[in-house]
């Protein structure tokens, strides 16, 4: 078993830096890359023999090993839920149909905003004692630079802007291959933060920019939970 999985890994680690392509029976190797980090090196034992990589040019330097359980039901789809308060009033749903390596659906609508853009995150803490100020910073277990949902650099957390109407409602429906509702990275058990104010991206050339986006004050949050 031990000498299984060494050269399991050490073909793995191969394919990822292109030094060959194994095809181990039993085994199914995917390096995967979302065209942001981190690549995903995926290891299905329950598949057949095959092997497959993404050459692309930008890979990332941040490469996670998922080792796949081979229990169907850890294929299955998950589903979460946020309801938002605060100030603002809301529900965000989850949806994640391939865990682990497949992409999040996030859809939902929040009300009792002002009209405008406004910066919309997952923030790192499910501690909302003292209102949304104890949510911490936004999810960022790469201690990456903030940016916008599809930069190669920014948090787990960030996921840009929603844009409310002159009735103060925004409807959220956006998909990303970051946001996971399983294994290391998952966001459940933290928070959804709206902001009261749009979010630069990281492109406003600043410290602050960086570090939040500069979306000013939290307007409203909720807890992510299973449902």
């Amino acid at each position: 078993m031990m000498l299984v999985l060494r050269y399991t890994l050490w073909a793995a680690l191969a394919v990822s830096v292109g030094m060959c392509q194994p095809r181990e029976r039993g085994r199914h190797i995917v390096y995967i890359n979302h065209n942001n980090y981190p690549s995903l090196l995926y290891i299905n034992s329950a598949s057949g023999g095959s092997t497959s990589m993404n050459t692309r040019a930008d890979t990332s330097d941040i490469i996670q090993l998922i080792l796949y359980p081979a229990e169907q039901d850890s294929k299955r789809s998950r589903s979460a839920v946020a309801v938002l308060g605060g100030g603002v009033e809301g529900t965000i749903y989850f949806t994640q149909e391939n865990p682990p390596i497949g992409t999040t659906r996030i859809e939902g609508e929040i009300n009792n905003l002002t009209p405008g853009l406004h910066g919309f995150h997952i923030h790192m803490f499910g501690d909302l004692s003292d209102g949304c100020i104890s949510a911490g910073g936004h999810y960022n277990p790469y201690m990456r630079n903030h940016g916008g949902p599809e930069h190669r650099d920014r948090h787990v957390g960030d996921l840009g802007n929603i844009e409310a109407d002159q009735f103060g409602r925004a409807l959220v429906n956006m998909t990303d291959p970051l946001v996971s509702l399983v294994g290391p990275r998952s966001i459940v058990g933290r928070s959804v933060v709206v902001h009261v104010g749009e979010d630069d991206l990281g492109m406003g050339g600043d410290a602050g920019s960086l570090k939040t986006g500069n979306a000013g004050g939290r307007a409203g949050c909720g807890v992510i939970g299973y449902a």
